[in-house]
């Protein structure tokens, strides 16, 4: 578990930095942001949790394979991460209408880590798969 936590921190704070303004809407989950780092609970490999960071909380769900649910969410601006079992998803490209983006970090570890890449982050394509 501390592997994912460690992974979903790290994606957090460079997606935090690089996230445009999210919608607000009710919340439907809360999620612990506290010393620890961001802890989402209610993780599966059956559906698509969607994570704001802006409102460090979960804003939804959807079934795993839906292309109408997909679709739906891929509308919408008030998420920038969505996970489900070993895949991510940021709200960019063919997943989202965000400017969300992802990019690994190969030059530092992540508590050393002051500030975003100004370049290099990858947006969503149908083709490519980003797992965990």
């Amino acid at each position: 578990m501390s592997i994912l936590r460690t992974a979903i921190s790290a994606i957090s704070a460079v997606l935090l930095l690089v996230v445009a303004g999210c919608n607000r809407e009710p919340a439907q989950e809360r999620v612990d942001s506290g010393a620890g780092g961001i802890v989402v609970e209610g993780l599966s490999d059956d559906h698509w949790t969607y994570f704001s960071f802006s409102e460090s909380r979960v804003v939804g769900t959807s079934e795993f394979g839906s292309a109408e649910e997909d679709a739906l969410w891929a509308g919408r601006g008030d998420w920038d991460i969505a996970i489900c079992g070993e895949f991510l998803r940021t709200n960019s490209g063919t997943s989202g209408v965000g400017n969300g983006g992802i990019q690994r970090n190969t030059l530092t570890d992540f508590y050393n880590l002051t500030e975003a890449p100004a370049d290099g982050y990858l947006e969503d394509v149908d083709d490519i798969v980003v797992a965990r």
